[in-house]
This record gives C-alpha cells, structure tokens and sequence, in this order.
C-alpha cells in the first residue's frame, strides 16, 4: 500500500531529506527572504515515528548519513548523494500533486534507505524535526526542535478553532424581542449580519471571559491585558472591519476606552500581539496548561514554493515575529462545531460566544 499524503505532509519529509543532503539552513527576514549571512550547520537530526521510535542521523561526514537508534547503536550508513539525487525529484512531484493525498513512489526507496515508514513525526510532538546545530554565536550544540510550515498548498492554521478558543460577551441594551429574530439569520456572513442587528438596535457586547480557563491562565502568562486586548480584536473582526493582524490591530489602537484603562499605544499592542503569536507558534494550546516554555524550542523551518527551506530560529526572533504578524489573519471556523455565535441566556443576561481561529496568509 502505497504511502500518501497531502502536501504539508510531504513537505515536512521533504525538509527533512534536503537539510540531511544540506547539511545547513539558512536564517530568514521577515519577508521569507534568506539572510545570507546567518546560517546554521546542522550536525545531527533526530526523528521520531510513532512505529519505530527514535532515530538519530549524525551528518557530519560530508559524504555519509550514519544513522543511529536511541539507544545509540549503529544501524546504517548511507551515501549523501544518493539522498541527494532524490530531493529535487521529491520536490518536483509535490509540486504536481493536487490538493487530495497522493503518493510519490521514489520516495519509497528513500524511506527503506533512510528506515522510515511515515512521512510525519509523531503526532504528540509539537516539533516536526530536531536538530543538532552548531552555535558559533555560543558555541555550543545545541538540540533545538523545529516544526514545520509549507507554503506549497493551502495555508495552514496557526491556531486552531475549539470550544477552547471561545470568547464570552454579554450583550446590554438589546431589545429581548431582537434575540429570536438575530438567531434566525443564516448563511455564510451570519455572524457579521447579526452583528449589524445588535449594533443597529443600540446593542453592546461586554467582554465577559475565556471560556476555557486552561487559554485563560495561558494567556494571562503572556499578558494579563492579553483576554481583553483578543476580546475586542474578535469584536472588529465579527462586525467585517477587518481580518488581518496588521489591520485589527490598527483599529483597535484607535480604542479610547481600552486605551485609557492599560495606557497603551498602537506599538504596545503590536508587542502583545506579536508575543501571543510567537507563544502559539512554538508550543502554547488552549486547551493545556503551559508552562511558558516554548515546545519547538528551535522555531520555526518554512518550505517555499521554490524548494528552498530557511527557518526562524531564536536569535532571529524579531524577524520570526514580524513574519507571524504581518502574515496571519483570523477567520470563521464553523459554528455548530464550536458552538458559538448564537444568543443565549446566562443568569438572566443575554449573551454570545465568539471564536478565535488565526490563519496564514499565503
């Protein structure tokens, strides 16, 4: 049976395979642009699969890949370029394949050489690859986790939808006669067409609570502001003004009321914004305590569309969260999944849940 997957999937083995015949990632800008002068020579990697468990590939040698099990005992040897005269081919055939799973049958010589049997690591991790670099800013060799982002195929979430991520508003000043009236509307804009009723009808939404009080604690590690500050960003984005980062952040720096009570400006904001991506992207979930720890403590290692790969690493943070601000924007996930979006009654109050959900932009 023929191995398939779609193409974020191949592209996390296609990372995998070009950094072991690389032997080096470079750094990347804030616009996906390689910095030439920041590189890391990556010594080791180390994959996980649910299966077969740990393997360790030392690429030291410039011509060999010794592969290692976890206990450190030698398995294999293999030749660099014969990994090498595959990488292309692999990214050639990614590129062809549509947005369906799909199998690329030279791969399979390349697993059985590389003993493999998935594409992926192990879907516990929230690192795709570990590597072994070499830090000539230290130096030292440090063991740094990595995920993995495509930019073949369609964008992928950075934080995912759940009852999770649901926000809590109570509404005042809304005639009780409007609920049914507000909860009857459907279709593909509802919520931004209920939205217009409540504000239309002199109606306000009251930033309550985290639903989930895990992403509540987890949010208050980053920022204690950071609830309100991701309550009012929903409320722009749920009334149409607004989806990406850049502009939701732009038109909740013009909040008066928010302004006055923590004392913020449009950069402080951003600074928030940005270290709440940045603590997504490495390792925080809503619905787990964090430690504020990041679990990819690496960064990030991106796939362009051209087959080259750079990555986001620590000491490019400031390019790594400038990439994530500039490049995400939220979006409505379903409703009847999440349970959100409907008028309900809570001690008397009428309220609405609202949910956070952030994508890539391509």
């Amino acid at each position: 049976m023929p191995i398939k997957g779609n193409k974020g999937e191949w592209s996390e083995f296609y990372a995998f395979t070009k950094i072991l015949t690389d032997k080096a990632i470079f750094a990347a800008d804030e616009n996906l642009e390689q910095l030439q002068d920041k590189f890391f020579t990556v010594l080791k990697i180390i994959r996980e699969e649910a299966k077969i468990g740990r393997k360790v590939y030392d690429i030291t040698d410039k011509n060999d890949v010794k592969i290692f099990d976890v206990e450190n005992k030698a398995i294999a040897t293999v030749k660099s370029d014969k990994i090498k005269a595959s990488v292309a081919k692999i990214f050639a055939k990614m590129k062809e394949g549509g947005d369906a799973a799909f199998s690329i049958s030279l791969v399979d010589q390349v697993m059985k050489d590389l003993f493999c049997t998935q594409i992926k690591a192990s879907s516990g991790n929230k690192a795709d690859l570990i590597l072994v670099i070499y830090d000539r800013i230290s130096p030292t060799y440090p063991e740094l986790g990595f995920s993995i982002k495509s930019m073949l195929g369609s964008p992928s979430t950075l934080l995912n939808a759940s009852g999770a991520t649901n926000f809590i508003y109570c509404i005042e000043n809304l005639d009780s006669g409007k609920t049914g009236e507000i909860n009857s509307i459907q279709g593909h804009s509802k919520l931004r067409d209920r939205a217009k009723i409540i504000y239309g009808n002199k109606g306000r939404l009251v930033f309550q609570g985290v639903e989930n009080e895990n992403f509540k604690k987890n949010l208050g590690m980053i920022d204690t502001a950071l609830p309100e500050i991701l309550a009012e960003i929903l409320k722009i984005y749920y009334e149409g003004k607004a989806s990406t980062m850049p502009e939701l952040v732009e038109i909740l720096s013009q909040n008066e009321e928010l302004n006055k009570k923590y004392g913020l400006d449009k950069s402080a904001y951003e600074f928030k914004i940005k270290s709440f991506l940045v603590a997504v992207a490495l390792g925080m979930t809503p619905n787990k305590v964090w430690d504020g720890f990041t679990k990819a403590h690496g960064g990030y290692i991106i796939v362009k569309d051209d087959g080259n790969l750079v990555c986001y690493h620590l000491y490019n943070r400031d390019e790594f969260q400038n990439y994530l601000y500039k490049n995400t924007k939220l979006e409505t996930p379903s409703t009847t999944r999440h349970k959100f979006g409907d008028i309900y009654k809570d001690a008397g109050k009428k309220c609405i849940k609202l949910n956070l959900q952030i994508r890539f932009i391509k």
